[in-house]
């Protein structure tokens, strides 16, 4: 439920009204909503290996205001300002220090110093009836392949969506992109994650970006094309979608994506849960994503396709799952997804791990979590992606830059809400890289002993 704010006229000219998606009411009139946010981290601890970053802090703030109806029944405008920096505790210095070497950590910020930044995000036109809404302008996307684990600013798209629910339990949409927002994560999806494989979320190596010596910036808008660091502008990316939920317990989604003579995605889902005893449920899902290279091929010749499955069983008061995916062995960079604008819906990605998305991988992941008492959850999650047969890029090895190791990452959270408006959470991440032992300068040791701390409060 929405929290209602009545001011005063002349106390809305004065100030501003700071609550979580609050409805303002001016002398009885409805004055749209206010949603604000502040949210920061910092690197708690890492190993000093060259590899992850083993210091460093960012916050964001945000500040969302939506229009009440104008002009008809169901018509907003919706505007957001997301402003991101360093907190002050990173050390940007990439010298040498003491126990190794000390790296700040980009994964949280969107400028190359650390600098504070501020991006309009969100700036739409909405419009909702009964059986009909759409959604114009930058905007956050929810939709399979337009969505990732955030850190602190997330990815915005400069998108025209639509859909319909004119059939009960039929979901109907479309929507085209043209332009693309990296959030404050890309430097790490690009690097720690996808390792130079253009596998976890952005297509190309993280030396492309301004914090690494090239050009691309993050919080701003690029053509898709460009953004995907394909030097050429694209017509951008169209999208169809279904989902069903007419029979109970049952979710079925089938999308489709056409980057512009990039490639065609198709992805699937299907999830199903029933009562096994008392108040426990078993549920089951399996997903398949599949790429095509289509038109000029800019990102060259791909025939990537993934399979998952997930079973998991639990209440409200704990919960457990067991995760697969395998992904194909076609030749070059056709065997590993094109993931350059912002996607993750493979069962087995952790926190600090894509793997899925790569050449030939058989992955497993374990996972559980238990309710302490009441907003007190603990997590714990195993995952395995043996070695793919994708190559490591963007630096120089004297032996051929494949993997050597078994890819594993296991992640704990504590996870503490006392209020809707706080969250406290704590992580740590131990992973070890496929390609450990590949990296000649400084070390080899591509290991990570990560512990995390953040903070947000909605109001």
């Amino acid at each position: 439920m929405k929290k209602v704010i009545k001011i005063s006229l002349a106390a809305a000219l004065l100030g501003s009204v700071a609550m979580q998606a609050a409805e303002v009411d001016i002398n009885g009139t409805k004055a749209g909503t206010i949603d604000m946010m502040f949210k920061a981290m910092t690197v708690v601890s890492d190993n000093k290996n060259n590899f992850a970053p083993s210091n460093g802090s960012g916050y964001l703030v945000k500040l969302k205001y939506e229009t009440p109806d104008v002009l008809t029944e169901g018509l907003k405008i919706g505007v957001g300002m997301y402003v991101n920096g360093d907190a002050g505790l990173t050390n940007w210095d990439k010298g040498d220090a003491a126990g190794g070497y000390d790296k700040g950590a980009y994964g949280m910020v969107t400028d190359a110093s650390g600098n504070e930044k501020t991006l309009m995000g969100e700036f739409y036109v909405s419009y909702k009836d009964k059986y009909f809404d759409t959604k114009l302008g930058r905007q956050t996307l929810e939709t399979p392949l337009t969505q990732i684990n955030v850190s602190l600013m997330p990815n915005f798209y400069e998108a025209y969506m639509v859909g319909t629910e004119a059939v009960e339990g039929l979901r109907l949409s479309a929507g085209h992109i043209t332009k693309m927002s990296f959030g404050s994560r890309a430097a790490a999806d690009a690097g720690i994650i996808g390792e130079n494989t253009g596998t976890a979320g952005v297509g190309f190596a993280n030396d492309r970006f301004v914090s690494f010596g090239g050009v691309i910036e993050q919080a701003d808008f690029i053509d898709m094309g460009t953004i995907a660091g394909l030097n050429d502008e694209t017509d951008g990316r169209s999208m169809i979608g279904a989902t069903y939920t007419g029979v109970k317990d049952l979710t079925v989604d089938l999308w489709m994506y056409r980057s512009h003579n990039i490639a065609d995605d198709f992805y699937g889902e299907l999830k199903y849960s029933f009562p096994i005893a008392g108040d426990i449920k078993l549920g089951l899902s399996g997903q398949y994503l599949a790429q095509k290279d289509i038109g000029d091929a800019l990102a060259g010749e791909r025939d990537f396709n993934l399979l998952g499955a997930q079973i998991d069983i639990g209440n409200k008061k704990w919960g457990a799952f067991a995760a697969y995916n395998q992904s194909g062995d076609a030749e070059g960079t056709s065997g590993q997804y094109f993931n350059a604008w912002g996607a993750d819906p493979a069962y087995t990605s952790s926190f600090f791990s894509r793997n899925a998305y790569r050449k030939d991988v058989s992955a497993y992941k374990l996972g559980a979590h238990y309710v302490i008492i009441k907003g007190l959850r603990v997590t714990a999650d195993y995952a395995n992606y043996g070695q793919s047969q994708t190559t490591l890029a963007g630096i120089m090895t004297t032996t051929a830059n494949t993997a050597l190791v078994d890819a594993t990452e296991t992640d704990f959270s504590v996870v503490y809400k006392p209020t809707k408006d706080w969250m406290f959470r704590v992580i740590n991440a131990i992973r070890t890289s496929e390609f450990d032992g590949r990296v000649p300068l400084k070390t080899p040791e591509r290991t990570m002993n990560h512990i995390r701390a953040i903070a947000s409060y909605s109001f």
